[in-house]
């Protein structure tokens, strides 16, 4: 049995990309002790607990001030936290009230996520992974099902178009992808350039796309799909390309302008890093993207979450080590319907949550009782959140 790195890739081996460092801008912030809630601060998506205090005391202003472009809607969020105008000559905002860690304190437009285990940062939406569809176990998807999910946008040196991985959305400027559809031996010989993800996408064959539900309801059509530019692609240090095991097998990609947030297009909620991996064993988990042969709309199958140490002895057989840093998930179609670097989820307390990213698994798709591996995306919260700027 031979072992597929990049299931829906077959054409591609290495992608050379130059990562390029984030600058993160020092500031003066407030030590956890000192903060004390006496605003409501406005945030991308939701509202949070919040300090009034100079805006040169605030570490999450200081990191949009600090772009070389500040958007209209960072302009707008800016103005909106304004505060205590008329007693101080400097300028107040109200500040996201922040741990060390760099994760907010929420206020009750969070909390409901607390449960779960989502993480929450300054630079992450509150609302995240809801629901606006009728949840069934069909294969067949709904038009507004999975709205987080992207298509990687390759474009070849005689400027051929094509869509070779997925990706997940976490906020309106990052998706999350694997660190194989970026660092991969023949797109860099063969000259191929990421350069859009594109996000709202559903029946590949339209634009836009349209659904009957069933003779009793009205069409639902959705805005045009975006294919939004790529600004820089950061892949994680300590991913090995040869590595038969594809440990650390993750990569953020930031988009050059914010998405278009709507039913169609939403983020998913990232994990709490606490969350482990023994949690998640004989939990039933979904996939969804667009890797069945017979449909041009995604399709979505089950996957049951399996021990590490089971995992392990199935793959050690082909010297294959599965780390704690990775997930096993055996999945209940006869067909493939996730996309390599698209994501693993969790449906816990009406949310979704990010599981895992699509590493690799059985060259034959789906083989029973081999589980294919994912990237346990709890493990790099730390990771992914130093990567985040404004």
């Amino acid at each position: 049995m031979g072992i597929n790195l990049v299931r829906d890739m077959s054409a591609l081996a290495s992608f050379r990309v130059v990562v390029v460092a984030v600058v993160v801008v020092c500031s003066l912030t407030l030590s956890v002790a000192a903060q004390q809630s006496d605003c409501t601060a406005k945030v991308p998506n939701g509202r949070v607990l919040g300090s009034c205090t100079p805006v040169r005391q605030c570490d999450y202003f200081m990191r949009i001030l600090a772009a070389k472009f500040i958007s209209q809607s960072d302009r707008n969020l800016l103005r909106d936290n304004r505060c205590n105008a008329e007693q101080h000559t400097d300028v107040q905002v109200c500040c996201p009230l922040t741990g060390a860690n760099g994760e907010w304190f929420s206020s009750s437009v969070a909390s409901s996520r607390d449960t779960l285990g989502a993480s929450k940062h300054a630079l992450l939406p509150v609302n995240c992974g809801a629901v606006k569809w009728e949840r069934n176990n069909d294969t067949e998807t709904n038009i507004k099902e999975f709205p987080w999910l992207a298509l990687i946008e390759y474009t070849k040196p005689n400027q051929e178009k094509l869509h070779a991985c997925g990706g997940v959305l976490i906020s309106q400027r990052y998706v999350l992808t694997a660190a194989h559809c970026i660092s991969n031996p023949s797109t860099t010989n063969s000259g191929w350039k990421i350069q859009t993800v594109r996000l709202g996408e559903w029946d590949t064959t339209t634009n836009p796309d349209c659904q009957v539900p069933n003779a009793f309801e009205n069409t639902v059509c959705a805005p045009r799909y975006q294919d939004v530019p790529v600004e820089q692609i950061v892949v994680h240090p300590q991913y090995n390309r040869i590595d038969s095991g594809q440990t650390n097998d993750i990569a953020m990609i930031r988009l050059r302008e914010e998405v278009e947030l709507s039913d169609f297009v939403q983020p998913i909620c990232l994990p709490n890093k606490q969350l482990r991996a023994d949690e998640l064993e004989g939990l039933v988990t979904e996939v969804s993207g667009w890797q069945a042969t017979n449909s041009s709309r995604p399709r979505k199958s089950q996957v049951l979450i399996t021990s590490i140490e089971h995992c392990q002895q199935q793959y050690g057989a082909q010297n294959i080590r599965i780390m704690a840093s990775q997930l096993c998930g055996t999945a209940n179609s006869n067909e493939c319907h996730g996309n390599s670097g698209g994501p693993l989820m969790l449906f816990k307390n009406d949310v979704y949550l990010l599981g895992g990213l699509l590493s690799f698994g059985p060259v034959t798709c789906a083989l029973p009782d081999w589980p294919d591996i994912y990237t346990r995306v709890a493990s790099y919260i730390d990771w992914i959140h130093s990567n985040l700027r404004a």
